[in-house]
């Protein structure tokens, strides 16, 4: 009897234990896959991780539901410092290095965003963004009347060049929201900012009585289009995701998003940045 029961209790564990396998098996295969999104921690309007919101992350969580797998963010620390758009603070070595799946809002060409990065691969443009020309209501909405003015500027920006080559007066400070309260005050005739982290901040700053000039048209020059990056082998997701954008842009889904954040929403440029672009603004 005593040999019995030992023989039914060894069964009887053995039996709850393959149960317990069989049960972490099904809830793991029932589970919805990630999709892991490299974004940096204090990069408003893209992604910020403290107010857990930003147009990158929205983006983000929408374009996983559409694919049915549950968002998981891979946050990177940065300079709260705004930086321009060609900084290398994108997480591109993350994703290389398999920490994340892709990274939304890249900049292209390829050949120079990925350019250190030859396991990375850019998929469609999914929109463009620009240095906009920002001013009271009013300003004209054209580079050229930018001659022997002064114009607020980020440091360290291709506007710069711009301003240079527009033979304008530079006045230049050390963040957006610094050279739009500049353009306020009156110490520059407008500013040439680039236009997601302007937009926003004049968001943010209702009192700042700016706004982009009306019928102000970026150069080649001063654009930008915008992609997702994965790693070259991923194939498959790339197409997937750049499918999902295309559907979202159809149903005016990015163009919301982006004015959530006060970002000037444009379509993909037909011709963006180069030093041809920028010697054609002579």
């Amino acid at each position: 009897m005593n040999v019995q029961s030992g023989v039914i209790r060894r069964l009887s564990g053995r039996l709850a234990a393959a149960g317990t396998l069989l049960l972490a098996v099904c809830s793991q295969a029932s589970a919805a896959p990630e999709l892991r999104v490299c974004l940096l921690a204090h990069s408003p309007p893209y992604a910020s991780r403290d107010e857990d919101k930003g147009f990158d992350l929205d983006v983000a969580r929408e374009v996983a539901t559409k694919l049915g797998r549950s968002l998981q963010p891979v946050w990177t620390d940065n300079p709260v410092a705004i930086q321009e758009i060609e900084d290398s603070n994108i997480p591109l070595r993350r994703l290389t290095k398999g920490a994340c799946d892709a990274i939304l809002s890249v900049p292209s060409p390829a050949k120079d965003t990925l350019k250190e990065y030859p396991a990375l691969a850019l998929g469609a443009p999914y929109y463009g963004a620009a240095f906009e020309l920002i001013g009271v209501a009013g300003t004209p909405p054209y580079l050229k009347d930018l001659h022997e003015k002064q114009v607020a500027i980020q440091a360290q920006t291709i506007a710069s060049f711009a301003i240079a080559i527009l033979q304008g007066k530079q006045r230049t400070y050390f963040s957006p929201r610094a050279a739009l309260e500049g353009v306020q005050r009156g110490e520059a005739a407008a500013g040439l900012l680039w236009g997601p982290t302007a937009g926003w901040e004049l968001q943010q700053s209702p009192k700042l009585a700016l706004e982009i000039a009306k019928g102000y048209e970026p150069p080649p020059a001063l654009a930008w289009n915008l992609c997702v990056a994965t790693r070259d082998k991923d194939a498959a997701l790339r197409e997937a995701l750049d499918g999902v954008l295309r559907e979202m842009t159809a149903a005016g889904r990015l163009q919301a998003l982006a004015a959530r954040y006060g970002m000037p929403w444009h379509a993909p440029f037909a011709t963006t940045y180069s030093l041809t672009e920028i010697n054609k603004l002579r």
